[in-house]
């Protein structure tokens, strides 16, 4: 099924094969126009024949328009390395100059994901590092229902805006010693998720600076736990 689809996608002109791997593309969409870059699983997808979907964020340095920066940083420096990956994952890239912070763009670009990739719209988990924290805490806040987990890394944000993620899984990352985002920032943000009824776990590096995601994509039970992960019913809509 998924060599089916990504013979359909190259066809069409909305993939083209990477370097290394089929299972490694290139795809833009064409109604959001952001460029992405596209992981599929080897692996037979679940009963119901649609694989979980996490979305990576990256931080302010991959922004552009050249795909290949996405390699840069975890969590597609981590996926280029592994034989499979476990899930459809998918990393767009946001334009030069530009924040993750248009919800309505985003949004689109969702659905773009839902309609021509193998995937289960329960089972979408979000994550993001530094900007692209700051991204997974926005847009996870504004759309709580298209998610069924969020993971920032090195991220902020609003604490008010934390009052809609009643239910929510979250996994949050943060160095200690971080001087570009500190440390409080995605303190206070997780203690605000906490408040609204979010099911949350922080996890402190004790003396890491920003480079966070390091350990936390590394983190043994990352995998499983994204794995582990349905759409809530308790979440506000």
């Amino acid at each position: 099924m998924l060599t089916r689809l990504w013979l359909v996608l190259l066809c069409s002109g909305t993939l083209s094969q990477a370097a290394e791997s089929q299972e490694r593309l290139f795809g833009q969409d064409p109604v959001s126009g952001l460029g992405y870059l596209l992981y599929l699983p080897k692996a037979a997808a679940p009963a119901n024949g649609k694989h979980t979907l996490v979305i990576f964020l990256h931080g302010s340095g991959e922004r552009g328009a050249d795909l290949k920066l996405l390699h840069k940083n975890n969590l597609p420096n981590r996926l280029d390395a592994m034989a499979d990956v476990p899930y459809v994952a998918v990393a767009p890239q946001c334009p030069a100059g530009k924040r993750w912070d248009d919800i309505a763009l985003l949004d689109q670009f969702l659905d773009h994901l839902l309609a021509t990739l193998p995937v289960d719209p329960d089972r979408v988990v979000l994550t993001g590092l530094s900007l692209g924290g700051y991204g997974t805490w926005r847009w996870g806040s504004a759309r709580p229902q298209r998610f069924a987990a969020l993971a920032p890394v090195c991220g902020g944000g609003e604490p008010t805006s934390a009052a809609t993620l009643k239910g929510m899984p979250v996994w949050a990352f943060h160095g200690d010693k971080d001087e570009s985002v500190s440390y409080e920032k995605g303190r206070s943000m997780a203690e605000a998720a906490i408040k609204a009824g979010a099911a949350v776990k922080f996890t402190t590096y004790p003396g890491v600076g920003h480079n966070s995601w390091v350990q936390a994509y590394a983190e043994p039970e990352f995998d499983r736990w994204v794995l582990s992960k349905g759409k809530r019913t308790s979440v506000v809509k």
